[in-house]
Parts: C-alpha cells; sequence; structure tokens
C-alpha cells in the first residue's frame, strides 16, 4: 500500500512540473510573444522615429519579463524551491563562462553585420554611444536575467523534475524559446536562428552544472552591446 502511494505522490509531482513548465512558458509567449512582440511591436512600427520605437519596445519587454519573474518566484515558494535550485548563483565551470563570453560576441558581431548589410538600416552605426545607450545597460541585464531565469533555470528545471530527460529539456528550452520569438515573424527565417541559438543556451546551462551565469553573461552582452539597435533589426525583419 505504501508502495502504491508513494508510486502515486511521485506521478502527480511530475505531473505538476510538467505544468508547471508549461504554464511559464504559455505565459511567455501570451506576453512576451503575442503582447511585445506583436501587439506593441504593430503598434509601434508605425512611429516615425524607429530609434525611440525601438526603445520603449525594449521597455515594454523589461515590464513582461518582470512580471514573469514575479510569477516563477511565487510558483518556486509554492513549490518550495529556491531560485539557488534554478541555477542562480551557482558557481559555473570556467570553461561554460569562457563558452558563455565568446557565444556573447559571437552573436554582438553577427548582429552588427547585418545592421550593416540591412537596407533598412541604412546610416545607422551601432558603435554609436549615447545616454540613452547607457541608461539601457541595466534593463538589458535584468531582461537577461529573467529570461535565462525563465526558460533555461525555471522551465529546464521543472522537466527535470518531471524526468525529462537532459537531451530532451535541451530541445524544448530551443523550441519553446524560439516559438515566442517568432511571433513578430511566423516563418522558418524568424524560427530556426532562434532555435539555434537557444539551443546553445541549453546546452550552455547543463554544462555549466545548470547555473545561470554563463548564459545571463552571453544573453547581456546582446542587450547591453545592440541595444537599441537589435530592435530596431528585429522591427525591420517583422512580418505581422
Amino acid at each position: 500500500m505504501a508502495t502504491i502511494t508513494e508510486s502515486h505522490t511521485a506521478r502527480s509531482s511530475q505531473i505538476q512540473a510538467w505544468v508547471d513548465a508549461i504554464a511559464i512558458w504559455l505565459l511567455g509567449c501570451l506576453l512576451l510573444g503575442l503582447g511585445c512582440f506583436v501587439l506593441v511591436g504593430s503598434y509601434l512600427h508605425d512611429m516615425a522615429d524607429r530609434y525611440w520605437a525601438a526603445i520603449w519596445w525594449q521597455l515594454s519587454f523589461a515590464c513582461a519579463l518582470a512580471v514573469i519573474m514575479g510569477a516563477i518566484i511565487a510558483l518556486t515558494r509554492m513549490r518550495g524551491v529556491s531560485l539557488a535550485e534554478m541555477g542562480w548563483g551557482k558557481r559555473p565551470t570556467r570553461a561554460s563562462l569562457v563558452a558563455g563570453f565568446l557565444l556573447g560576441a559571437l552573436y554582438v558581431v553577427s548582429v552588427y553585420a547585418g545592421i550593416l548589410n540591412e537596407p533598412a538600416m541604412k546610416g545607422v552605426n551601432p558603435l554609436a554611444l549615447d545616454w540613452i545607450r547607457v541608461g539601457l545597460v541595466p534593463v538589458g541585464i535584468l531582461m537577461a536575467i529573467a529570461e535565462e531565469l525563465m526558460m533555461r533555470g525555471f522551465f529546464m528545471n521543472r522537466l527535470a523534475a518531471a524526468r525529462i530527460p537532459t537531451w530532451i529539456q535541451i530541445l524544448l528550452s530551443g523550441l519553446c524559446s524560439a516559438a515566442y520569438h517568432s511571433f513578430h515573424n511566423p516563418s522558418w527565417i524568424g524560427f530556426i536562428p532562434s532555435f539555434v541559438l537557444f539551443s546553445i543556451h541549453a546546452i550552455l546551462f547543463v554544462a555549466a552544472g545548470r547555473s545561470l551565469t554563463p548564459s545571463v553573461a552571453a544573453h547581456s552582452m546582446y542587450h547591453v552591446l545592440c541595444a537599441p539597435y537589435l530592435l530596431m533589426f528585429a522591427m525591420s525583419q517583422a512580418t505581422i
């Protein structure tokens, strides 16, 4: 009888973990995918000043991610799980940390190249520095922390609690992250690059011993060194 009860409890915990992972992803699809990428993006698309449009767009993402981070904190408390167990503050391996910075540098270079070769971005200098870009630094870091906590720390660890194999966790993290990132451009061109990038983030998370530090470092570089031009570029690629 005890064995049956323990088996039922374990199965219930696994189902609960699946529900948590799906719920946080759906919240991301709602707030980030539909809310920010589509609704806010469509509204800002017609602004004459694309630079300021991208700034307001980034701030909308920051607000959405702050809500998601609050939901994650609430869920972890309900489940009796700490943020440390999600990978926050966990010491990474040196190799994974180096890999994170290299990934960030490679991505930044590719974004700069894309900006310089995009006709809609003609005249834009991604190396230009002003007080606005400096002011966006903490915003970009907050966004990186929140999204990595969401799709690597929380999502993948809840899948682990559901006894999902690591390789499937990596695949699902990449697929689900790419899904809401391509709401504004629902095509293979919009989906595949994000899927590859965030699958690498998931691999990095696992390689770091499930520490968020390397993937947060890489993601922070995207936002800090590419904002707001990254979103200007994304706006130029939007099909919705």
